[in-house]
């Protein structure tokens, strides 16, 4: 390959900031105390763009309904949604994150107006990066996965960057570095990805996710079925006795469908030559909200884990510890801790903060702090090296 692959550049971009935080860009909402929160950050050139672009939205007939309160509330919400979000970005970046998940159903929400949104903060991570002359790493968090020939869409609008053409005339609007996605349908979802992961682009195949039911599925224990009813394509990927012994062995237990996963996952990777100095590009999602075994390490020993549900989920880093690198030049590596809520509204009380929303950079800095803080005793009580000094 001739790009770092994403794995390497988040391990630099991570080193740079000096912690595995991720800070989720999540706009909860939209009720009426979102409103009011919204609607402090609505600057008066943002509420005069988004009021611009949602009048001429309903010219064109993109937005149903011509109530001039109902167009002043809406540009005052996107304007303050885009206020805040980019106030949380700026605060978060004075205090050297560079790693950022922005959920896109929280935009899908949006309707017309959320591609707008997600892109002008893109476009202020890009500039923040540029400007100062380093790296970040941004990844959306989509959890798309469809056959090939309807997941190659959802890679090009999302990885695409403004060199690439997304359609005629018109090039990749967003620049992701990596995606979510979900491989129920198989390794059909990973296949279109290929040229992207060639590129330097990442995906994050969700294995083990951190809500409470995810556990109904991804939990099974799993075994071969020979009586499965299987047409000459599909048959190729049936997973064997052979491998199913092969992974009993390697774990002392039985593999559960998400350890199937993980280990499927590993298989893709090195079928296609993906991984570049011991690291993959596609990473794998497994919650905080439990205790791992080194199952993770053992199935996929160059895969990253993206980490949710620190922060309002609950996610303990003594849950975790087990996913460490035990060796190499990433060793004592985690993976992307994700933390949402706690950082994206930190002025709240439950969260420690102030109860007051005028001292969000403030908390922002304060739960980054913490968050290090807590990262670092982790590690201490575990009797691994900090990898971030």
């Amino acid at each position: 390959m001739a790009f770092l692959n994403a794995g390497q550049r988040l391990w630099e971009t991570q080193l740079a900031q000096g912690t595995g935080l991720c800070l989720g860009l999540d706009s909860h909402g939209p009720d009426a105390e979102h409103e009011r929160l919204y609607a402090e950050f609505a600057l008066d050139g943002g509420r005069e763009r988004f009021q611009n672009l949602v009048l001429e939205a309903r010219k064109q007939g993109f937005v149903a309904g011509d109530d001039p309160s109902r167009t002043s509330r809406t540009s005052t919400y996107l304007a303050g949604v885009s206020g805040y979000l980019t106030t949380v970005i700026e605060a978060a970046w004075e205090n050297g994150i560079r790693v950022f998940k922005p959920n896109i159903a929280f935009f899908e929400r949006f309707a017309p107006f959320g591609d707008f949104v997600l892109a002008r903060l893109c476009r202020r991570i890009e500039q923040l990066a540029v400007g100062q002359k380093t790296r970040s790493f941004v990844i959306l968090d989509a959890k798309r996965g469809d056959i090939s020939s309807t997941q190659e869409p959802y890679y090009a609008a999302y990885l695409s960057s403004g060199n690439d053409t997304v359609i005629p005339g018109l090039p990749g609007q967003f620049g992701f570095d990596a995606m979510t996605v979900t491989t129920w349908m198989g390794e059909d979802v990973l296949t279109p990805a290929l040229p992207y992961l060639q590129r330097g682009k990442g995906v994050v195949a969700v294995t083990r996710s951190s809500n409470p039911s995810g556990t109904t599925l991804q939990d099974l224990r799993v075994g071969a079925n020979p009586d499965a009813a299987l047409s000459d394509k599909q048959r190729p990927f049936a997973v064997s006795d052979g491998i199913l012994e092969e992974m009993e062995s390697a774990l002392g237990y039985p593999p559960t469908a998400q350890e199937v996963m993980l280990f499927q996952t590993t298989a893709f990777c090195r079928k296609h030559g993906l991984v570049q100095e011991g690291v993959s590009p596609v990473f794998s999602v497994v919650g905080a909200t439990r205790p791992m075994n080194r199952a993770f390490r053992i199935l996929r020993p160059d895969g990253i884990a993206l980490v949710p549900g620190f922060g309002a989920q609950g996610g303990a880093f003594d849950n975790i510890m087990a996913l460490a690198i035990p060796d190499g030049p990433m060793r004592g590596h985690l993976g992307i801790l994700s933390s949402s809520r706690a950082h994206l509204y930190p002025w709240r009380k439950e969260f420690g903060g102030s109860g007051d929303p005028k001292t969000l950079r403030s908390d922002v800095e304060r739960a980054i702090v913490q968050f290090r803080a807590d990262e670092k005793a982790a590690y201490a009580r575990a009797s691994i090296e900090f990898p971030f000094e």
